[in-house]
């Protein structure tokens, strides 16, 4: 009896990684991959009085962006059907889960960052110039289109350190490491979206554009600092 029961059992699991092995053709992609890009980050300051009251006195300017990152596949299909587990048996059954999941991609990456700005205030001009080190890490579905083509939109976050940053006013230096507004960690949200060529079974060439948001500004007895950038990029992702 209970050889009976393990041979069924085998042979249904037997089956079960048969039918996964024929999915994995249609759906599956390389599950890891490296990705660098290099940018320009568009910011905009959004300085609140120690009043509340917005002050319109900055303007965009733009900055560096360098990133260098490490990206999953929420499903690994491949390294699915290396297991005789009951993860691999349960998503052979439900094919279309297991489609469905494997559009999803998470990446962690570290990167650069400069956040600037320029003004003028009773005609004596200022700016700002800024260099953040930070990590960031993204969530969301890479849909394919047709001939290699295909988009992504995530939801990102980061964690961004002030390294170095000056305030030019008229024709003085000021260093913004010693201002409570600038200094320590600063974090981030935001959506970026993608679009992505494939140019061999290793190589893929993107471009994206995403829009951020500070959180947990400090607030100090001058008032609040907000930034809020828009990154422009393009890059390669290689594929393992």
């Amino acid at each position: 009896m209970i050889h009976l029961f393990l041979r069924g059992w085998a042979i249904c699991c037997v089956r079960s990684m048969v039918v996964l092995l024929l999915f994995v053709p249609i759906y599956s992609t390389q599950a890891q991959a490296w990705k660098w890009a290099i940018g320009s980050n568009i910011t905009q300051y959004q300085f609140k009085n120690s009043a509340g009251k917005p002050v319109d006195l900055l303007k965009r300017q733009s900055g560096l962006h360098l990133d260098i990152a490490h990206e999953h596949v929420l499903l690994d299909t491949v390294r699915l059907i290396s297991k005789f587990s009951k993860s691999a048996i349960y998503f052979s059954q439900r094919p279309k889960i297991a489609k469905f999941l494997n559009l999803f991609h998470y990446d962690l990456g570290l990167n650069y960052n400069q956040f600037n700005s320029i003004g003028d205030v009773q005609q004596i001009a200022f700016s700002y110039q800024t260099d953040y080190v930070g990590v960031s890490a993204g969530f969301g579905p890479r849909i394919p289109l047709i001939k290699g083509w295909s988009i992504q939109v995530s939801g990102r976050v980061m964690g961004q350190y002030l390294v170095a940053g000056q305030q030019l006013v008229d024709s003085r230096y000021f260093d913004l490491l010693a201002e409570p507004q600038f200094k320590g960690l600063r974090l981030f949200s935001g959506v970026q979206i993608e679009v992505n060529k494939r140019v061999n079974a290793q190589v893929s060439a993107f471009a994206h554009v995403a829009s951020y948001q500070t959180h947990y500004s400090k607030t100090t007895p001058t008032g609040t600092l907000d930034m809020a950038p828009m990154t422009l990029a393009m890059g390669i992702r290689l594929h393992q």
